[in-house]
């Protein structure tokens, strides 16, 4: 009986961690970090790589950030916020697409197939989206979050890519609006 409460104790606790993990708050940003839960250090480092992105919320009162200076209009969502919408600990870099017929599951899987981060996705109402989770707990050096940002940007110009040969789209980027 003793062991059985023991373990029982053990198993209980392990799962209550990971709740308990989360709503500690996270140390300040350091100086020259990037920190999802310090949300001006990423809106800063997307300006000094060259984007112009603008602060705003997302639809529960999350900080966002929105950029339409890479290849395509993009979102940046802060995730895992406290109840007041800071001490965020991660970022989703996503990129939406109009619903069109080629957006299957099929479609995306084919992207998947060759893709290790950057992910796409059919949401229920028809729209593909592509999408970059990052977790930054503890924040990431200046140089880190630059290399984020132009894999990103260099994704995203692979995605023009394989729109081009698996829709057999013309040679003229469309222009964006």
């Amino acid at each position: 009986m003793r062991t059985f409460l023991m373990v029982a104790g053990l198993v209980v606790s392990a799962w209550a961690m990971p709740a308990a993990a989360q709503n500690q708050v996270q140390a300040p940003c350091a100086k020259d970090q990037v920190c999802a839960n310090a949300p001006q250090t990423v809106l800063a480092a997307m300006e000094k790589a060259g984007l112009k992105p603008k602060m705003t919320t997302d639809g529960q009162g999350d900080p966002m950030i929105e950029s339409d200076e890479a290849v395509y209009h993009f979102d940046v969502y802060f995730y895992g916020c406290d109840d007041s919408h800071k001490n965020c600990d991660s970022l989703r870099f996503e990129v939406l697409f109009e619903k069109a017929p080629e957006n299957t599951p099929e479609f995306a899987n084919k992207w998947n197939k060759g893709k290790r981060f950057l992910q796409a996705f059919i949401r229920d109402d028809g729209q593909m989206g592509l999408a970059y989770d990052l977790a930054m707990i503890g924040g990431l050096n200046q140089r880190n979050f630059a290399d984020v940002l132009d894999w990103w940007d260099s994704q995203l110009g692979e995605l023009g890519k394989f729109f081009k040969a698996e829709l057999n789209l013309p040679d003229k980027p469309a222009e964006k609006k």
